[in-house]
């Protein structure tokens, strides 16, 4: 099935912006992606959101057009404009018509190269975020990924959502959003990704014209590859919420970089651990077995640096305690015991059949694409992809398991009522309740 991948080629711009284009057929549609490689992980100390706040403070306004201005313009192209920060990276996207492919590459052009960072702007930006937080703060599951991410991760780099919190929100400015970009939005750490129905040739041609004198700011802030000195104590931690009938369970220790050499074990052993839906051994024993859950997931994030591995339930709260015990035991039964040929067999089928899912559209090429360079995983990755997890060995994967997965150094959250939940879990061992 390798023929339907397409090539992905690339040049050197003489400002030192890379491009790499995939010629792709199959629909009159194309995407281009500019990705600075910064995100999140180099926001200023304490003002975390900022990689986030100004991908979007982009889309605002150029020096040439209003936000109005911009936004309708693209949409008479039936054309979409996005931007997002992420861990290790921003990306500003825009898709069209590739009839369009002047006018597309020169206004993703003009929007990252030209920003206007329009003052009467900012007050609006920061009431929208703040409103969106105390939106998001009103579901529980959604104050547990925060609260589990800050008490993990600390002070570290990822220790802090990437669009920001209530906390910081205050002491973020305009001259924040300003400095980062100057300082990370340069040529000699960015990459402009163009996946669609046009001639390689062209999409050089334009990016030249367009691109080619383009150098950017910096020098960009080093990328951030280690793990961090201090983490949180393994141990169990209750936040009281008392208004609450179910419990946010969230368990977790430090996962890999993406640039482990065991990145496909264990993605194999995880999927049978708790990412393969209904038949991982999490969601038998928790959900089929016990009937304690809806849904429960493990997931190790991996990044530039070393990222968590999570698991994410939530349970009645009586049933608070059974659960984490449960899921300790579990994570402990695939250490120690392994898995099966036939787990492995399945997992395996799995990922080769779902694999072209994820180069059906232009978008979803494209963000193969941005992955591949951002994380140096090599040219020949989606070619020998279903290749490397298919010659994955059943010794491989227990040995990733025994390796990785360390039910003992796990750091518990539960974010829950503690007068129906606390009793239990402090007969798991000893417990610390959080503001």
């Amino acid at each position: 099935m390798a023929e339907y991948i397409p090539e992905i080629q690339q040049a050197v711009l003489p400002g030192g912006l890379r491009l790499l284009g995939v010629e792709y057929d199959r629909v009159p549609w194309l995407s281009l992606t500019f990705m600075a490689k910064r995100g999140a992980e180099a926001d200023p100390p304490a003002k975390g959101g900022v990689a986030d706040w100004t991908a979007e403070f982009l889309t605002l306004g150029t020096q040439k057009r209003t936000q109005l201005q911009l936004a309708t313009d693209i949409e008479a192209r039936g054309a979409a404009l996005s931007a997002r920060g992420g861990w290790d990276a921003t990306l500003v996207s825009l898709e069209g018509l590739a009839e369009d492919l002047p006018e597309l590459m020169a206004t993703l052009a003009e929007v990252v190269q030209t920003p206007a960072f329009p003052e009467e702007e900012f007050p609006l930006l920061k009431d929208r975020r703040a409103a969106e937080l105390a939106h998001l703060l009103d579901d529980p599951r959604e104050m547990a990924n925060r609260r589990f991410t800050r008490l993990f991760f600390k002070d570290a780099p990822y220790g802090h959502p990437v669009t920001g919190d209530l906390e910081t929100l205050e002491a973020i400015g305009l001259e924040d959003l300003q400095n980062f970009y100057h300082r990370e939005y340069t040529a000699g750490d960015s990459t402009l990704v163009v996946v669609g129905m046009a001639p390689f040739a062209r999409m050089q041609e334009e990016a030249g014209r367009l691109w080619g004198g383009w150098q950017g700011g910096g020098p960009a802030s080093a990328p951030y590859t280690q793990a961090p000195e201090k983490l949180c104590s393994s141990g169990l931690y209750l936040l009281d919420r008392p208004d609450l009938t179910q419990s946010e369970i969230r368990l977790g220790h430090l996962g890999l970089p993406r640039s482990h050499p065991d990145y496909y074990p264990l993605r194999l052993v995880n999927y049978i651990l708790g990412e393969g839906g209904f038949s991982s051994r999490l969601m038998t024993r928790i959900r089929s077995d016990l009937g304690c859950t809806y849904g429960i997931r493990s997931t190790f994030h991996f990044r530039r640096a070393p990222g968590p591995f999570v698991i994410s339930t939530f349970t009645p709260a009586a049933q608070t305690g059974l659960v984490v015990k449960e899921i300790k035991g579990v994570v402990r039964e695939v250490l120690e015991k392994g898995i099966t040929e036939q787990e492995l067999a399945e997992a395996q089928s799995y990922f080769v059949g779902h694999f072209p899912l994820g180069l059906e559209t232009p978008r979803h090429l494209g963000s193969r694409v941005v992955s591949m360079d951002l994380y140096d995983l090599g040219w020949d990755y989606l070619r020998r992809y279903r290749e490397r997890i298919q010659e994955v060995t059943l010794t491989a994967a227990q040995a990733a398991a025994r390796k990785h997965l360390q039910p003992e150094a796990l750091v518990t959250l539960v974010v829950g009522p503690a007068a129906q939940c606390a009793k239990d879990l402090e007969a798991l061992g000893a417990m610390e309740i959080i503001d």
